[in-house]
């Protein structure tokens, strides 16, 4: 009776199966032959499949176990990765037949269709060359957002991929709301991340570089769905404000995102042990497809198109003499406390500068006149949509019955045209001080009588029953220990303010040295803050804030970019620089913590949350500690 054996080294189960059937064999088979000749098999586990999935490619050698994973080339419109090999062996009539597969993982990076190979692999002097095989890379419905063009992350490490040709199933979009502006104008500026039927973490802010305009920190980003060309995209915008500081014609962008894409790792099928058994339905059940199913990641950067912004000159035609670079468009308010007041008392001017514009250009209304008041230079305020300006004055004679007309003026930059805004006089009331009256102080007549006049020789000198202080002749005041004490202490001073100094300077000038100094103290607040989101109960609250923190701390610690510090280029980092491996494996657990706690944070415990901030410290204290 002839059975069908199939051997896989890394299944103990089956060795001893493969075990037992070779004893069966030599204690019933009087001979066993081996098959001769090699042959080399490419197969792909399905020949069509979609963005955002995988693939899997057998290389498979009949007749030989002694091969090498081939170093496959470049295959367009895939990226490769090489899983590992599979042995196996069958005796099938009493011949031994053996062979190794040796399994790569296919990441399809563009739409259409591709042929694999064919692959020449040389065996003992003899070239090997198999078929082409076509697979079929197929979208959903295209509902393209433009023409963004996406660009693989130069990663450290051994997983990146290029993303061109996911154009129609994830986008970054830059936009800014005027396209034509004058030199310091606010202007709305957004990123706009468009994601379809992919999976999308570590989501970074955005990156935008330029020396023509001043862009504020982005806000927290808002999530939403947007049907476009009749496609339901997951949105992830970001805004800000950006003003540009010259004129002139100028390029904006590319805004660039970095972030992780998930794709899902197809797993090996199990080999058969017996063929025609109830063996062969066991294994290969799809609950073990579906059990051992995984995930990987693969840095992404996304680029935004670039936008053209005309930069515009303030007109010098029909400029106010009291403009002072004022953009927007506002309304001014004015009162004035107390209205009566006597000489030399204060009238507090508050002067409200309300609208929509560029603050950071909005200077004091100014008087028109300053003609019997002293003035004192104005406190500004600034909240979301206002400045307040402080100002106070005091009149000089009682002969001023009024406040001077206020005078604001500022460009209007949806008109196109100077603004002058003027608030009327204010009356007052001033009273006259009062006047002092003096009093003179006169002498008792008695004083006289007590002034009596001495006769000579009839005065009465007593002895002195001490000599008084004694002064040393020649002696000086740089000899005495005070003398001495205050020198030493000056020179103290002066020391600590050279220190000081120094420090200031070298904070302006090593921006690595400000970092650092800068990343103790935020770690510490950042700790602080998070001891109470502990003691508080929020999870997810807490997450959030452990990562921020601990992620800031590692940029500003090791003088890198906020956005590039992800698990994957912190494990690079931590070899350059000679981080010990248990560390390392410390700081990672923190990231995967984090990753885990965004789908689930209400499975950890109280004990492990205290456990993972207990980590966080530890790490952050040893980094302090050590000169990196």
């Amino acid at each position: 009776m002839s059975k069908y054996l199939v051997f896989r080294q890394d299944n103990l189960f089956r060795y001893l199966v493969l075990v037992i059937g070779f004893i069966s064999l030599f204690l019933h088979i009087p001979q066993i032959c081996y098959a001769n000749g090699i042959q080399f098999e490419v197969t792909v586990d399905r020949n069509r499949i979609t963005l955002g999935e995988s693939c899997q490619l057998n290389l498979t050698f009949h007749g030989i176990q002694n091969i090498s994973a081939p170093q496959l080339e470049k295959i367009e419109g895939f990226d490769i990765r090489y899983l590992g090999p599979s042995t196996r062996v069958s005796i099938i009539n009493g011949v031994i037949n053996s062979s190794i597969t040796h399994t790569y993982t296919l990441i399809p990076l563009k739409t259409g269709i591709f042929n694999l190979g064919p692959f020449s692999i040389q065996i003992q002097g003899k070239t090997f060359t198999s078929k082409p095989i076509p697979i079929e890379v197929i979208s959903s419905p295209s509902g393209k957002l433009g023409h963004p063009t996406q660009k693989g992350l130069e990663d450290h490490g051994p997983r990146s991929i290029d993303t061109e040709g996911l154009g129609d199933r994830i986008s970054l979009i830059l936009n800014a709301d005027k396209r034509k502006i004058y030199v310091n104008e606010i202007v709305p500026l957004s990123i706009k991340l468009y994601v379809n039927r992919l999976s999308v973490r570590d989501i970074q802010f955005p990156i935008l570089e330029t020396d023509n305009f001043s862009i504020e920190k982005f806000v927290q980003p808002k999530q939403y769905r947007e049907e476009l060309g009749g496609i339901l995209y997951d949105v992830i915008e970001f805004n800000t404000q950006m003003f540009a500081i010259k004129p002139g014609e100028f390029i904006l962008g590319p805004a660039r995102v970095n972030c992780n894409l998930v794709v899902r790792k197809q797993p090996q099928r199990r080999s058969r042990i017996f063929e025609d058994d109830f063996f062969d339905d066991f294994f290969d059940r799809d609950i073990f497809e579906d059990f051992f199913a995984r995930y990987e990641a693969y840095p992404l950067q996304l680029s935004s198109p670039e936008i053209s912004i005309t930069v515009l000159d303030l007109p010098k035609e029909g400029r106010p003499i009291d403009f002072d670079g004022a953009l927007g468009n506002f309304r001014l308010e004015v009162e004035a406390v107390p209205l009566e007041v006597k000489i030399g008392d204060p009238i507090t001017l508050k002067m409200k500068i309300k609208g929509e514009g560029n603050f950071d250009s909005v200077k004091a209304p100014k008087l028109e006149s300053k003609d019997g008041f002293k003035i004192y230079e104005p406190q500004a305020k600034q909240d979301r949509n206002e400045k307040i300006f402080e100002q106070v004055i005091i009149p000089e004679t009682e002969k001023i019955t009024h406040i001077p007309q206020i005078s604001f003026s500022f460009f209007d930059t949806q008109l196109g045209e100077y603004q002058a805004l003027k608030h009327p006089p204010i009356p007052i009331a001033v009273i006259p001080a009062p006047e002092v009256q003096s009093k003179l102080i006169e002498l008792p007549q008695i004083l006289p009588k007590l002034i009596q006049k001495e006769e000579l020789g009839k005065d009465i000198i007593y002895i002195k029953n001490s000599p008084g202080k004694l002064v040393r002749i020649g002696h000086y005041f740089y000899q005495s220990l005070i003398f001495w004490l205050i020198q030493i202490l000056s020179f103290i001073v002066f020391m600590v303010v050279i220190i000081f100094y120094l420090r200031k300077q070298r904070l302006i000038s090593d921006e690595h040295y400000a970092r650092r100094i800068q990343a103790s103290y935020k770690a510490k607040e950042g700790l602080r803050e998070l001891g109470l989101l502990l003691k508080e109960g929020k999870a997810e609250v807490f997450f959030d804030k452990l990562f921020r923190v601990f992620r800031e701390y590692l940029a500003d610690r090791l003088n890198l970019a906020p956005g590039g510090i992800t698990a994957v280029s912190i494990e690079e980092i931590a070899k350059e620089r000679g981080i010990p491996t248990e560390l390392m494996k410390r700081i990672s657990r923190i990231f995967v913590d984090c990753d885990m706690a965004r789908y689930a944070p209400s499975q950890f415990s109280q004990e492990q949350l205290e456990d993972i901030f207990n980590n966080l410290r530890e790490v952050i204290d040893y980094l302090e500690r050590e000169r990196l």
